[in-house]
């Protein structure tokens, strides 16, 4: 079954449960209610038919042994006092006129569940006897302080009889209405409701779909509005996200393959060329020729092996041995391997590196060669002449190492790419430099393992400052 049916029978079920839960208690308020204001009123009108049977007897020598003549009395003042005629006047003249009284209206059959029992309750002087069995309220008929009669009047049947009877199905009636009322108007909107929130989640599945099927410039369109449950605008939104990064790790992907592709063609096109020419008798075969082959072939093997590594980090942690090591003495060891060529290149290094910095638990291999690759990039791109600063610190629990060059520099949006493999801020800068374009990238790789970070920012001096914030010690090594 479909969502949007699902939450529409959902939605439909809470509104017909809600509207039967209210119209029933409304309807049982209602009965209830109505029940106890009948009661009220057949207890006001028994009073008063107490109040005219003691008037009636105090002009009688004997207890009536026909209570009918009272009971058309009571009812009589009764029409009279709905027409508005005080109880306390003399009735109309044409009350008096001869002939046959007019019938009588009793629309709640109160005079029918009317009984007159004796003083002591036990025998039934008037009233219909199949009265006797229901509950009923009771009043005493007193004559001089002294109990003549009882007076019983049995409660209605049913909740009401005769016009109260209508005026409490009409109260049902126009219930029910407004409850079918309610509840279409429920469904109406449960039905919207249901559309409304069904319809981003059919959009987030097509674009999931086309998405697994290679689409991956696919975007979902925020709400126009701005509403929407705040659940499925940030499914949306993740969505949109996750397309993003799959298609830029796509396109990340086919650069790689391109620039790698790229990168092997150079060194195995000399290589081909080389050995032809030898074949060819072109270049004689001497130590030198020998020499070029296996320069190439050294070049070739770096890269590969560079690429490997880098490889390797990608998919999961590269294999490390932590031991205890003295960071000064690997900073001084990477700047000494890179001093004379940088001396031969025209490039100062100065070194502002304190013996006394703490003991750590590296991987001395790989952080020599994380140093050695920053040493490198920067000996590589700064130009001549021009200066190399190499400073470092302690930073409590952490080592912070800053490598500063002169310029030239890099602009600010492109500092993060640097890390990126086969990239160069400058495509000037080509493979006459040397390098294969992912000593960054296997750098900041290494210091990730370490459980540091790598960044690159404007230097103080106008070239790029590498910053390496280094652990002292591994979470799994305290």
């Amino acid at each position: 079954m479909r969502f949007v049916h699902q939450l529409s029978l959902l939605l439909i079920a809470t509104a017909l449960a809600s509207v039967a839960a209210v119209a029933g208690l409304v309807g049982w308020n209602l009965r209830e209610g109505f029940s106890d204001y009948l009661q009220a009123q057949d207890g006001e009108r028994l009073v008063r038919l107490a109040e005219a049977a003691e008037r009636d007897l105090s002009r009688r020598d004997a207890p009536p042994q026909d209570w009918r003549p009272v009971l058309r009395e009571w009812l009589e003042a009764s029409r009279m006092s709905a027409r508005g005629v005080s109880l306390d006047e003399p009735p109309p003249p044409e009350l008096h006129r001869e002939g046959p009284p007019p019938p009588r209206r009793d629309p709640a059959n109160f005079g029918a569940r009317v009984m007159v029992l004796s003083a002591d309750g036990a025998a039934l002087l008037a009233g219909r006897r199949d009265m006797l069995g229901r509950a009923s309220q009771a009043r005493d008929v007193k004559v001089d302080g002294r109990t003549v009669a009882v007076l019983r009047v049995a409660e209605r049947a049913g909740p009401a009889e005769g016009v109260d009877a209508n005026f409490l199905r009409r109260q049902y009636l126009g219930l029910a209405v407004v409850a079918g009322g309610v509840l279409v108007v429920a469904l109406v909107v449960a039905r919207l409701l249901a559309v409304r929130w069904s319809r981003p989640l059919a959009q987030a599945q097509a674009a999931a779909r086309r998405i697994a099927a290679g689409e991956l410039d696919v975007r979902l369109p925020r709400p126009r509005d701005g509403g929407g449950a705040s659940e499925i605008v940030g499914l949306q939104a993740d969505i949109n996200v996750m397309a993003e990064s799959l298609q830029r790790l796509e396109t990340s992907r086919r650069r790689w393959i391109a620039e790698l592709s790229h990168e092997l063609r150079t060194p195995l096109a000399v290589l081909r060329g080389e050995v032809e020419a030898m074949v060819d008798g072109i270049r004689p075969l001497d130590g030198a020729a020998l020499a070029s082959l296996q320069e190439e072939i050294k070049r070739l093997s770096r890269l590969v092996e560079d690429f490997h590594q880098l490889a390797t980090s990608e998919l999961r942690a590269l294999p490390h041995d932590f031991d205890p090591v003295a960071p000064a003495a690997l900073l001084q060891a990477a700047i000494e391997r890179v001093a004379p060529r940088a001396r031969a290149a025209g490039l100062v290094i100065t070194v502002d590196v304190p013996p006394s910095l703490p003991t750590a638990c590296w991987d001395a291999t790989r952080i020599s060669q994380l140093l050695a690759n920053l040493l490198e990039n920067s000996l590589r791109y700064t130009a001549v002449p021009g200066r190399m600063q190499v400073a470092a610190r302690s930073l409590g629990e952490a080592i912070e190492v800053r490598l500063d060059d002169t310029p030239p520099g890099v602009p600010e949006a492109d500092l993060d790419r640097l890390f990126d493999p086969l990239y160069r801020a400058d495509p000037s800068r080509s493979r006459a430099f040397g390098g294969s374009g992912l000593g960054l990238a296997i750098a900041r790789a290494i210091a990730q393992a370490h459980g540091g970070r790598l960044q690159a920012e404007a230097s103080p001096l106008g070239g790029v400052a590498m910053v390496l914030t280094l652990p002292l010690q591994q979470e799994g090594h305290r």
